[in-house]
């Protein structure tokens, strides 16, 4: 059976991100948030040697595996192997706008056949104890127009999901970049609230132009839930009041020593098996907005450099032991 999740809040799929060493970091930060891992192909998915490096799943829980494709068997697998890593959810990418992508046949360029993701999403509905869900966008080109908007929504509810998460964004399949679809098109949130209102038990989650905590503390008692993705790449440690502010939990998470302790005893046994970057970078973000941290930046990426993981571990102790006050 399918557990009771709540999603209230949910930190986006990024890729080159929200790597299996960020959610732990995440995890750490926040019990309750909902995690995305990184977009991943269905044929890497299948086909990789080392996918595993990007879709373990180590007590990251509650947390979805995304995936883009549009071939039925290649969802079913993926499906099943999210379901085999004990991901609560798998959810079928419909918003990403890359070249890449398109070339793959997924993304947001599958908006254009409702049909064809209706029917992706069926086959990936392989058991009833993982979740399956969609991230799509609200319309294609540059013109809003909520008619295309619904017509899609009520083909793809067919398949009987009854999750959606949405980017309150047209995509743009030509002419701007990733980057530039992530703000150029404007935002539409009434598109979201007018849905609702036609599918009152199906979770719409908003995404899109979320730029602080209050601001996505007001949108979800609007919304089913947000989603928030470049807020959370500058600045993670935002995270350690999720569960107190959308949760109405009563601890408050402090930043301490020992943060850094149980994130370096999780990269600890991955140290020479991956880059001393990758493992790292998640952590590189408690510098963020913090007065006088440049000597430790600097001293930081210099042991980087020589790989000195346990001196990396007391040089952030020590900027903890400094200014967790200000980090709080």
């Amino acid at each position: 059976m399918k557990k009771v999740i709540d999603r209230k809040f949910c930190v986006a799929p990024m890729m080159g991100y929200t790597t299996p060493y960020a959610r732990n970091l995440y995890r750490i930060l926040s019990k309750k948030t909902f995690l995305f891992s990184e977009m991943i192909a269905t044929k890497t998915l299948i086909h990789s040697k080392d996918v595993s490096s990007i879709i373990a799943n180590e007590f990251q829980n509650p947390i979805a595996l995304q995936v883009g494709g549009s071939e039925y068997n290649d969802l079913k697998l993926s499906s099943k192997l999210a379901y085999e890593l004990n991901y609560d959810e798998v959810n079928l990418n419909v918003g990403c706008p890359s070249k890449a992508v398109q070339k793959g046949s997924f993304g947001a360029c599958l908006m254009r056949d409702k049909v064809l993701v209706k029917n992706c999403l069926d086959a990936m509905q392989i058991n009833k104890d993982i979740e399956v869900s969609i991230k799509c966008r609200i319309g294609l080109g540059k013109e809003f127009n909520y008619e295309f908007f619904e017509e899609f929504i009520d083909e793809i509810l067919k398949s009987g999901i009854r999750l959606v998460y949405v980017h309150a964004r047209n995509a743009i399949l030509n002419g701007i970049s990733p980057k530039g679809n992530r703000n150029i098109p404007p935002l539409n949130y009434s598109f979201l609230s007018k849905i609702k209102s036609k599918y009152p038990k199906t979770s719409f989650i908003l995404n899109g132009g979320i730029d602080s905590m209050d601001k996505a503390l007001k949108l979800s008692k609007v919304h089913d839930g947000v989603m928030l993705g470049r807020l959370i790449q500058n600045n993670p440690f935002c995270l350690k009041d999720v569960d107190r502010q959308f949760y109405n939990q009563k601890n408050n998470y402090i930043v301490s020593e020992k943060t850094i302790n149980d994130y370096f005893n999780f990269i600890r046994p991955k140290f020479g098996k991956d880059s001393i970057y990758r493992l790292l970078s998640p952590l590189l973000s408690i510098f963020f907005g913090i007065p006088n941290a440049k000597e430790f930046k600097i001293n930081i990426h210099s042991k980087m450099k020589e790989d000195n993981f346990e001196i990396l571990e007391k040089i952030f102790l020590n900027f903890i032991k400094e200014k967790k006050i200000l980090i709080n």
